[in-house]
């Protein structure tokens, strides 16, 4: 593989590197509004219901329902193509968001209780990484190694 295309893309949003930092103790956490109380995601600068910009980060329930997921069999990123096909999914959190999540367990089906969980990919930027209490955490982040980092 060219050297070029040996670590997943970087550039994230400036309001992205708190998901990064937390992903080092691997906390999950979001923006919570301090006016109107909606938690944010994705992370932005000001609130998405209120437009206030009293955003503040909270380690929140991991916990979700698997609303929707997909195989990717194509991709555009030259890292990702090496790794394919790969499982995403969205998650709706019991936090109030619904987010996107690499999925770890195959066998997932929509309605499935899940974890998620911060990592860090191989380029240093914060995942969100879908886990199942079926299967220990431990079987099902070995299926996702070659894109997480040191955590």
């Amino acid at each position: 593989m060219d050297n070029n295309y040996a670590l997943p893309p970087s550039g994230r949003t400036p309001v992205w590197r708190h998901i990064t930092k937390a992903a080092k103790s691997g906390d999950f956490v979001l923006q919570v509004c301090q006016a109107c109380e909606t938690v944010q995601y994705p992370p932005r600068e000001l609130c998405k219901d209120c437009l206030q910009d009293k955003l503040e980060w909270q380690k929140l329930s991991p916990q979700g329902e698997l609303i929707s997921h997909t195989n990717l069999h194509a991709s555009t990123n030259a890292f990702f193509r090496e790794y394919l096909p790969r499982k995403i999914a969205l998650i709706k959190m019991d936090c109030g968001p619904i987010i996107f999540a690499h999925i770890a367990y195959s066998d997932a089906k929509t309605g499935d209780r899940l974890t998620i969980i911060s990592k860090r990919d191989l380029s240093g930027e914060g995942v969100f990484i879908a886990l199942t209490d079926l299967i220990e955490a431990n079987v099902q982040l070995d299926q996702l190694n070659k894109l997480l980092l040191q955590d």
